[in-house]
């Protein structure tokens, strides 16, 4: 059997759910020094011993062996024992032991024991750490059948529509069998749709529609505006439960927990209503002419990791011509100067179908329905030649840090936790385990390399790339943006290098193109959409020529994006291989190291080792890493603020 080494779990979450928070929900967020130490040595530092999870383990094998000599098919039967054993510490044994065998007969899929162990520990409230490639779907989806198994509405929360719509459709046989019904929502999905979706027993969704559609019910009358506070009220009248799209919060397990929890934390996410005053389309014009004639470091300056341009006292001069209040007339102006020079076609933003359509810097995919505020969209859609779209007014607001905790029950999962270990401890109280691989890892990262000119590192990307799929290797190319993939692509073009491109044009074609990146030969140039959750099946003949080989040029704010795209590579067992490309004159924003000290690194790069200036870009991720952990704590603690103010005033959130 698997030796497993996990942190410690307290004896009372291994038998209970964890404790709902109060409805301050954010209560927490500013602890004491003593608590936030204790806490972290709690659920960082502890490691449980062997034994004990071999334990938890072979109990759940011993179950499994029992239901299979019942033959149990009386799916009703069961869901009834379990209701009736809800808080004795069985429950978890005997759901999981029932979805496992399921998956065995329904799907052909046998879970090893670290599979047990990590939905074992989902159930119990656990964040767990699982290598990429180690079968994450489908713990996922036996914990979610577990808890539903249990009577409990079960919201499986996953990064993508294509993760949503594939995950769902994967396990589907799983649930069916028994006797659970899943569903899903995505983007431009009706109401009618999202309201049946919410009444299935186990419901796939990313985090943004979840948490958009709850603000949708938390408006459904002005007068309780932001009202989730008041959710038990709520939820006990009649009229409005009708009315509701979703049941409440029970339990959510969350996949890429990371992405969500961390690195999406501090955007709020904000429902929109069409602004009364109609937009003055004149002075947008004007003040965009205006933007075009001022001149950088005279007029304006530029801070490229807030995004911000701030005026100079001539550049404030420059404006009185626009007439008009000097503050607002000032915040405008500053607005359309970040419009032209701080956010990139193909970089931050794609134009398709007339419409400037936001990428997200997470993902890599269109974020449909978002917009920049405060007339930044706007000005972008004139920069482009764009149709203008309609300018909206904030009607709710919520971050996912004061959300994920009103669950009855929070778990999540992912192959990038270590890092944030002890932020997730903080904020969410939950304990972290760390799991190791079923098998042995067998990649290889080869030395990095550094250029001092992107074109430089395309053309030793291509020469690489097409060396290795000369050999019948398959290649992953890893870009920061949709430009970047394009100036790749022509190189390659040009080259005669057969190639396929992935990024957010080509979303409609994304599983597609996943589906043949494992081929001998193949090469496929991605931005961060094959990053989590893209899984490459090898073909025998890769397999052996020595698997996927990535090529990592992308310039992330931290390593754990560096480790996902990585991750493609050298899964389950199989051989692989990856490298990282750095460039010196990249734009990539948010990187850690500024544009001065990279042009002193160029002139310097045949003196100093590649590795001295790789170890340069990690610091530079650290510090980045840290910036962040700030702005997210000194936003929750603003968030907890506020709603103590609303929440003093009687106004709800």
């Amino acid at each position: 059997m698997t030796s497993l080494r996990l942190p410690r779990l307290a004896a009372s979450q291994a038998r209970h759910r964890l404790p709902r928070p109060t409805s301050q929900g954010a209560q927490d967020t500013a602890p004491s020094l003593a608590r936030t130490l204790w806490r972290r040595l709690r659920h960082a530092g502890t490691r449980i011993r062997t034994h004990r999870q071999r334990a938890a383990v072979a109990a759940i094998r011993t179950e499994m062996a029992a239901q299979q000599r019942q033959s149990w098919v009386d799916v009703t039967t069961l869901r009834q024992s379990l209701n009736n054993t809800r808080g004795d510490h069985t429950i978890h044994r005997r759901s999981l032991a029932a979805a496992a065998l399921a998956a065995e007969a329904s799907l052909g899929l046998h879970a090893h024991d670290t599979q047990l162990a990590a939905a074992h520990a989902l159930l119990s409230g656990c964040f767990v750490e699982m290598a990429t490639g180690e079968g994450k779907t489908l713990v996922v989806a036996l914990a979610a059948a577990a808890g539903a198994l249990a009577g409990l509405p079960v919201h499986v929360i996953t990064a993508n529509d294509y993760l949503v719509a594939r995950d769902a459709a994967e396990m589907a046989p799983l649930f069916a069998s028994l006797g659970l019904r899943v569903a899903t929502v995505c983007a431009g999905d009706a109401p009618a749709l999202r309201h049946g979706a919410y009444r299935a027993d186990i419901t796939y969704l990313t985090a943004r529609e979840l948490v958009f559609d709850a603000l949708r019910d938390a408006v459904l009358a002005p007068t309780e505006r932001d009202a989730l506070i008041n959710q038990t009220r709520q939820f006990t009248d009649p009229t409005r439960s009708a009315q509701r799209l979703q049941r409440g919060q029970h339990m959510a397990l969350i996949d890429e927990a990371d992405s969500v929890l961390i690195d999406e934390a501090r955007i709020p996410l904000i429902l929109s209503r069409p602004q009364a005053t109609p937009l003055n389309v004149a002075a947008l014009h004007a003040t965009l002419a205006c933007a075009t004639s001022l001149h950088a470091d005279r007029d304006f300056r530029l801070d490229t990791e807030s995004r911000r341009a701030t005026l100079t006292d001539a550049g404030r001069a420059a404006a009185e011509s626009l007439g008009g209040h000097p503050r607002a007339r000032d915040a405008r102006l500053c607005q359309a100067l970040a419009a032209l020079h701080l956010y990139r076609r193909d970089r931050d933003y794609v134009v398709k179908d007339d419409r400037v359509q936001i990428i997200d810097t997470q993902t890599g995919r269109i974020a449909d329905g978002r917009a920049w505020s405060q007339e930044l969209h706007r000005f972008i859609e004139l920069k482009e030649g764009c149709p203008l779209g309609q300018e909206t007014t904030t009607a709710a607001q919520m971050t996912y840090q004061r959300f994920f905790p009103r669950y009855c029950h929070l778990a999540g999962i992912s192959g990038t936790l270590a890092e944030t270990a002890a932020e997730l401890a903080t904020v969410y109280d939950r304990p972290i385990i760390r799991l190791p691989t079923h098998r042995p890892l067998a990649r290889r990262i080869l030395a990095p390399r550094v250029f001092t000119t992107q074109h430089a590192m395309w053309q030793a990307t291509a020469a690489r790339a097409a060396a290795l799929a000369s050999q019948g290797r398959a290649v992953l190319i890893g870009t920061d943006s949709v430009r970047d993939s394009r100036q790749l692509a022509a190189m390659l073009t040009a080259a005669g290098i057969a190639h396929t491109v992935l990024d957010a044009l080509q979303d409609a074609d994304e599983a597609a193109i996943v589906a043949q990146a494992g081929q001998p030969g193949r090469i496929t140039v991605a931005t961060r959409m094959a990053g989590r959750g893209t899984d490459i099946r090898l073909a025998d003949a890769v397999r052996a020529g020595g698997g996927l080989h990535v090529i990592c040029c992308q310039h992330n704010p931290n390593r754990r994006i560096d480790r996902q795209l990585i991750g493609r590579c050298a899964r389950q067992g199989d051989p692989g291989s990856a490298e990282h490309f750095r460039a010196l004159d990249t734009d990539a924003p948010d990187i850690g190291v500024s544009p001065a000290v990279r042009r002193a690194l160029a002139r310097v790069l045949p003196i100093l080792s590649e590795r001295t200036i790789i170890a340069l870009f990690r610091l530079g991720q650290h510090l980045t890493a840290v910036r962040e952990r700030h702005m997210r704590t000194a936003l929750l603690r603003d968030d907890h603020a506020r709603q103590q103010r609303h929440a003093y005033r009687g106004t709800g959130l």
